[in-house]
């Protein structure tokens, strides 16, 4: 079977599956009609017609431009994640592999092999977890966005004709991982709350870190100062999961990535017989749940903030349109930055869930009453676009939120509105150089791309695509690091070495640089490349040079969409296996996205 999948990979390669149809009287925009010689010249090739007829903005292997190393590149990337990344918890975490010889083990199985954890078992005598050393946490952001790769993989493998195995080994995958993300939230005891991170408690012997109650003998919130995440025991109705422990303090960058995984999820099982109705009430509940917590008006007198399972709002929990990241609620103020993740938050879990409560306050009061849309388009540059200086995480956050807008949030002119914040506020600014349409980021393109065409989970897209975006996209997989990925040491620019730009920012808060030192172009590693440095000017002074940084040079990064595109140096001793979970986030996106 699998040498017949690949005699079909090739033959589509060669010849295409199918051409661009007009339409016509029942036919949905956007899908193609079958061409008979080339159907028949595959079925004669390879035994299978081709499988299905709908076009996305990746094309699969029945559709024009279909790239077959890229789809394998895209499948090491998924095996070396479930085997390695997720073996713990079925959901994303970066893994240190301190053996040489194992690192080598998996550089081999990874590149030359093509099988999954009962074939490395069989090929190596060891099972994958057997050669972690040093496993780190779940985190929110990153566990979502793997859960949408995961949905979205499983979906276009069992709707594109792919071998029933590998459709059973993806249904089994998102099986797992959809277990966790229950466990996330029932873990903290309280409906309406969801873990920052998870852990196996086994874990912890090594790390110890102190657990913390969630309040002390007088039920007063513990730790006392809200912080960024404290550790806590298992805190579910009877106590389900003593083999975990958890962390608190979800931020807006961890939830996002959460609400990403509900909406992407239901997308893709909430029709699909093959999953337990359980498990799909489960997803609809804990949506409902997490949607209406964000919908309560808390002590500030407003709602759209976080709630921690000690009763407070999360430290960065903050999303209404009127917040300064909770230092300050002024009426006058519009955060643009907020706005543009508490619609795409808010319409997710309205959509996973199906709740009509939540709808009617997403459409009602979100969109009509308090124009957050309108909000998103005047003002969501302004905590953003601070030019080199620029917070990455927060161009993460603001185009992942958008994204979610875009595929869930069921309204024609909300949806138009943002359009317009998102090409001239968010992706290219007029008048601004340092902008992401030349960062050369996947997720911002391919983000772009489906918005302006109005892609969504509802309907086909209702424009063309930006073909020039699509193709910057698609660039940047084909150029991102292959897998297995380690996270080795790249110096393009020994001279910001010299900086210290970290130390300066620790000890006084304060950029220098010498601009004297800065006249001479940096020659990158491949010792051909000219770096222009800038020094100290990134974000929290961080040494960046003047433009992305290209592919072939960067500093590696467990997910380079929230890292700063046009940073020089970077990366650690190369025992750290990366997730590539920012690849397949965007890889499996644009897969499933329909044209």
């Amino acid at each position: 079977m699998a040498r017949r999948w690949l005699a079909r990979i090739l033959a589509v390669a060669v010849l295409g599956c199918s051409s661009a149809s007009g339409g016509g009287d029942g036919a949905e925009p956007g899908d193609l009609a079958g061409d008979p010689t080339v159907d028949a010249a595959l079925e004669a090739e390879t035994g299978t017609p081709c499988a299905y007829s709908t076009r996305h903005a990746v094309p699969g292997p029945c559709e024009t431009g279909w790239e077959p190393d890229l789809d394998a590149k895209a499948r090491r990337f998924d095996r070396a994640w479930t085997l390695f990344n997720a073996g713990a918890l079925g959901i994303n975490t970066d893994v240190g592999i301190a053996s040489e010889a194992d690192r080598t083990l998996i550089d081999d199985f990874v590149k030359n092999g093509d099988g999954w954890d009962a074939e490395f078992e069989a090929e190596t005598g060891r099972k994958p977890l057997d050669l972690v050393t040093s496993p780190n946490k779940v985190a929110g952001l990153y566990a979502g966005v793997g859960i949408v790769a995961d949905a979205y993989r499983y979906g276009i493998l069992r709707d594109q004709g792919y071998p029933a195995a590998e459709v059973e080994q993806a249904r089994k995958q998102l099986l797992r991982a959809l277990e966790t993300l229950h466990v996330a939230t029932a873990i903290t005891g309280v409906p309406g709350v969801i873990a920052r991170g998870l852990a196996l408690a086994k874990w912890n012997e090594t790390w110890k870190i102190p657990l913390v109650p969630l309040k002390d003998e007088n039920g007063k919130p513990l730790p006392e100062v809200k912080n960024n995440g404290a550790w806590r025991a298992d805190n579910s109705a009877g106590g389900l999961y003593p083999h975990l422990i958890w962390e608190d303090s979800v931020s807006r960058d961890m939830l996002v990535g959460w609400a990403s995984a509900f909406g992407a999820a239901w997308e893709v099982i909430g029709e699909d017989p093959a999953f337990p109705q359980a498990v799909k009430d489960t997803l609809r509940t804990d949506a409902r749940d997490l949607g209406r917590a964000l919908k309560v008006v808390r002590a500030s007198g407003y709602d759209l903030e976080v709630p921690d399972a000690d009763g407070r709002t999360t430290l960065h929990g903050w999303l209404n349109e009127h917040n300064m990241d909770g230092q300050f609620y002024l009426e006058g103020l519009e955060n643009g930055f907020h706005a543009v993740m508490a619609l795409g938050i808010v319409a997710a879990y309205a959509y996973a869930s199906g709740d009509p409560g939540l709808s009617a306050w997403l459409h009602d009061d979100l969109v009509t009453k308090r124009q957050l849309p309108r909000i998103v388009k005047e003002q969501v540059h302004v905590i953003v676009d601070l030019g080199y200086g620029s917070n990455f995480s927060n161009y993460n956050m603001a185009f992942q939120g958008a994204w979610l807008a875009f595929r869930y949030l069921d309204d024609d002119g909300a949806r138009a509105t943002l359009r317009e914040g998102l090409r001239d506020g968010l992706y290219d600014r007029p008048g601004r150089e340092f902008q992401p349409i030349r960062h050369g980021y996947a997720l911002y393109d391919l983000t772009y791309a489906l918005g302006m065409a109005d892609a969504s989970a509802f309907a086909p897209t209702g424009a063309a695509y930006d073909e020039a975006a699509v193709e910057r996209g698609l660039d940047t997989l084909r150029r991102f690091p292959s897998p297995p990925y380690w996270d080795r040491e790249v110096v393009n620019c020994p001279i910001l070495e010299t900086f210290e730009c970290g130390k300066q920012y620790a000890e006084t808060e304060k950029c220098r640089w010498d601009a004297k030192l800065l006249t001479e172009p940096c020659t990158a590693v491949d010792g051909k490349t000219l770096l222009k440095p800038l020094g100290c000017m990134g974000w929290k002074c961080t040494d960046v040079v003047d433009a992305a940084t290209p592919w072939e040079v960067k500093p590696p990064s467990n997910y380079h969409w929230r890292s700063a595109p046009h940073g020089a140096n970077g990366g650690g001793n190369g025992a750290s296996l990366l997730p590539g979970v920012d690849f397949r986030f965007a890889y499996w996106m644009g897969r499933w996205a329909r044209r």
